[in-house]
């Protein structure tokens, strides 16, 4: 997965997909689909279909991490991770009462989770921010 993810930070976002479908490959032969390693690699999946703007493709892999999640105990973190994920694709969508649901559950475990000065809730803060700037709000 980590080799995806630098693709990924790289922006070379066909071979990221390539090293996430590998470690799909590798994970059918080892582990069972209710394990956090898929909804990790689904949400990065998703993010980079969001990326290349096929936005449907990003929300269902989005959606399969969150299923995952549900079933399998998890860290806060890594579901408000796929929170923000999802709201910042329902933004680029322009579903914006969507998008704001989401990012409102991530910002709220951010918040109780980690410390005011974390990098994480500027993150989100710039979801935010994006989110208001498209809606014209303050």
């Amino acid at each position: 997965m980590e080799f995806g993810k630098i693709y990924h930070g790289m922006k070379e976002y066909s071979t990221a997909l390539d090293y996430f479908e590998k470690c799909l490959t590798i994970f059918n032969h080892k582990l069972t689909e209710k394990n956090l390693k898929y909804a990790m690699t689904y949400s990065f999946m998703g993010d980079v279909y969001r990326l290349l703007e096929d936005y449907e493709t990003a929300l269902s892999y989005h959606q399969k991490a969150l299923n995952i999640q549900e079933i399998v105990p998890c860290s806060p973190l890594e579901c408000a991770t796929v929170y923000t994920n999802m709201g910042d694709t329902y933004r680029e969508m322009k579903d914006y009462a969507t998008a704001l649901t989401f990012f409102q559950k991530a910002l709220e475990i951010h918040e109780t989770r980690l410390p005011k000065d974390h990098p994480d809730l500027a993150l989100i803060s710039d979801s935010l921010a994006k989110l208001y700037l498209a809606t014209g709000e303050r």
